[in-house]
């Protein structure tokens, strides 16, 4: 079956790109079409036809036009709104972006498919309502988590159309090399976050240096974003003042070969995280989201889970030191919780093959409801790793 694959592809983001690849190995028996901010590079990479995103805005018209977009979107059987926290209204433009996306689909009344989305805050009326008008009309709906969840449900979508699984990520596979890790080097990845800029450079400046003068610690800082939010506007005054490696990562591949080397992690972003689940590298959590908390807080990692908004110079040396003393323990946490998001994460393939063999010859579709037993296991488990 010929698919169409929409989400935030070819933005140098490198979680999304992570997610893209999973998306594409876990349901390689289907023909791919992937709608991308930069297509020549996404099918460069990966081997798949992509086309570009709808534009949004006269210049991006002028630059790409509709032409192709809208002849690779009539070809396709299926769409996927796939993976990422697309529709959040922190940055209105998003909400705006991908509602615009979705008004294609349903232009052409194409049957689709929301995979494993993040989904908030939504603190307007206008991301609210853009968001509702996405989700309303999906054959079948994965968020991967529960705070996403709810937050549909609040907005009245129903309950036995949406399920909770886990990022596809989870399932990202990799080439693993058996190494020593390097002793006192820290992989670390910060993000420009709205008022806390001048926090997050002056408290990790801080730190950093005394890690320097103390152990002789080492630093490998990731940008998992180039362009828009990118991750240079925190991480290069940081870089001037402490030295370090910078590291831009291809793809996911090369962050979790770095992961690997590194005896310390401290992340912000959400797919850096998963790297160091993936590869059990200790890793202390400085959550800006309720994405970041749904890997660590509520479960035996929350421990070493740090909220943006406490972030404090001696905070921070404190969670460090707890992370040192438990390191050997974090491992095996880091182990027992990837088993249970990759259970989750695999759930999103069964929700994609259900909403495949609800497609009848002529395009139509019948919504199929998972039985109610099957439904609350997952929201169950979930609940639990929460």
């Amino acid at each position: 079956m010929k698919i169409g694959l929409i989400g935030n592809y070819g933005a140098t983001n490198a979680g999304d790109e992570a997610i893209l690849r999973a998306i594409l190995n876990s349901h390689s028996e289907h023909e791919w079409v992937v709608f991308s901010a930069n297509p020549k590079e996404t099918e460069s990479e990966l081997g798949t036809k992509s086309v570009a995103l709808f534009p949004l805005g006269f210049r991006s018209c002028t630059k790409h036009g509709f032409k192709k977009s809208m002849k690779a979107l009539r070809s396709v059987d299926a769409v996927v709104l796939g993976g990422g926290g697309l529709m959040q209204d922190e940055y209105l433009f998003a909400c705006f972006l991908w509602a615009w996306q979705l008004f294609w689909v349903k232009f052409f009344s194409k049957p689709y498919f929301i995979y494993s989305t993040g989904v908030g805050p939504l603190k307007t009326w206008i991301g609210r309502r853009l968001t509702k008008w996405v989700y309303q009309d999906a054959v079948g709906i994965t968020v991967r988590d529960a705070s996403s969840y709810n937050t549909l449900h609040r907005l009245g979508l129903p309950d036995d159309n949406v399920e909770i699984t886990a990022d596809p990520a989870f399932l990202f596979k990799s080439v693993e090399h058996e190494q020593a890790r390097t002793p006192h080097t820290y992989i670390i990845s910060l993000r420009p976050w709205l008022k806390y800029n001048t926090k997050i450079i002056n408290i990790f400046t801080n730190y950093l240096l005394k890690l320097k003068e103390e152990k002789g610690a080492k630093f490998v800082f990731v940008c998992m974003q180039r362009i828009k939010e990118h991750d240079h506007r925190v991480i290069d005054p940081i870089l001037k003042r402490v030295n370090g490696t910078l590291l831009i990562p291809k793809n996911y591949s090369e962050l979790l070969q770095a992961m690997r080397q590194a005896e310390f992690a401290i992340g912000m972003r959400y797919h850096f995280l998963i790297a160091a689940i993936l590869t059990q590298t200790p890793a202390l959590a400085v959550s800006y989201s309720h994405k970041v908390d749904s890997l660590y807080k509520y479960s035996v990692l929350e421990p070493y889970h740090l909220s943006l908004a406490d972030l404090t110079e001696e905070h921070l040396e404190k969670k460090m030191k707890r992370l040192s003393v438990d390191y050997n323990n974090i491992k095996l946490y880091q182990k027992r919780r990837l088993e249970d998001f990759k259970e989750l994460a695999e759930k999103n393939k069964e929700y994609f093959d259900g909403f495949i063999k609800t497609l009848t010859p002529s395009g139509e579709t019948v919504k199929v409801s998972e039985p109610n037993s099957t439904r609350e296991h997952s929201r169950q488990n979930n609940s639990d790793n929460q």
